[in-house]
């Protein structure tokens, strides 16, 4: 039997463990309606950029440094924050994207 675990994180945990901020990129989809999803994660204080896949390789490898997950599990999958929404009348409005979700099986 395998036993699949969610973990989700806020935004703000996934750029503190990593030392990045989340870079959205938006496309629109049609008149009214914008996706936003994460581009890459840009480091603090640099002009280094990392990709999806190695801002969360930390993440995973932070968790299993605090025992959040197993030593034993090695694979892990996730999902990035991505929405699609309604194009408003104030552009500059902020909108929440979802949590980061990480999983793994064991």
């Amino acid at each position: 039997m395998n036993i699949t675990t969610i973990i989700e994180l806020e935004n703000n945990e996934v750029e503190a463990i990593t030392g990045a901020q989340l870079v959205f990129a938006q496309e629109k989809i049609d008149e009214n309606i914008i996706e936003t999803c994460v581009e890459c994660f840009q480091v603090n204080d640099s002009d280094d950029k990392l990709s999806t896949e190695e801002a969360m390789q930390k993440v995973f490898d932070q968790l299993k440094t605090e025992g959040v997950i197993p030593s034993k599990v090695v694979d892990f999958s996730f999902e990035m924050p991505s929405c699609e929404r309604l194009k408003s009348k104030s552009q500059d409005a902020k909108y929440p994207p979802q949590k980061v979700v990480l999983s793994y099986m064991s």
